[in-house]
């Protein structure tokens, strides 16, 4: 090619914890088909980070994940932040998590749980969200019994640039 710069970078911009509130799963609809599954947003999630500050709106929305055959997750979520000067912002979080390893006694970690979120921001400080694209990495963190904590997953998304 000609002398195009083709290179990309990524810029941290902010961090995502999201607890859940309860979480649903069916069979599958057709014998060998995909199962489908449901997770609720609930209290107490933050965003923070260089660029983006606040918290989740509590109960604002869910996850619809579908398990595949071939064990990929195929993750669904929509739900709103609430950023730290009051702006309401939608976010739309696709992705896939896959690959497992098991631990006996506790939930299998993921090592590959990578997203691509969508937002909708107000005009002004925000709307930056509205052109940029964002990849994530994620991370599950299943709640341990006696430990206080919720279930809930972990995120941190950059700017590709």
């Amino acid at each position: 090619m000609d002398q195009i710069d083709l290179s990309l970078s990524l810029e941290h911009v902010f961090d995502i914890r999201i607890n859940f509130d309860r979480r649903w799963s069916t069979e599958a609809i057709h014998p060998g088909g995909p199962r489908f599954a449901y997770t609720s947003v609930g209290a107490g999630g933050t965003v923070s980070g260089p660029r983006l500050q606040g918290q989740l709106v509590d109960h604002s929305g869910a996850d619809w994940p579908m398990v595949r055959t071939d064990g990929v997750v195929e993750l669904n979520a929509h739900y709103m932040i609430r950023a730290d000067d009051g702006a309401l912002i939608y976010i739309r979080n696709l992705g896939y998590v896959h690959g497992t390893i098991d631990r006996p006694g506790r939930d299998p970690i993921h090592p590959y749980f990578r997203c691509t979120p969508y937002f909708r921001a107000p005009d002004g400080v925000h709307d930056w969200l509205n052109r940029t694209v964002i990849i994530g990495k994620g991370v599950r963190r299943p709640s341990v019994e006696g430990s206080g904590e919720p279930d809930h997953s972990l995120f941190r998304y950059y700017a590709v640039l």
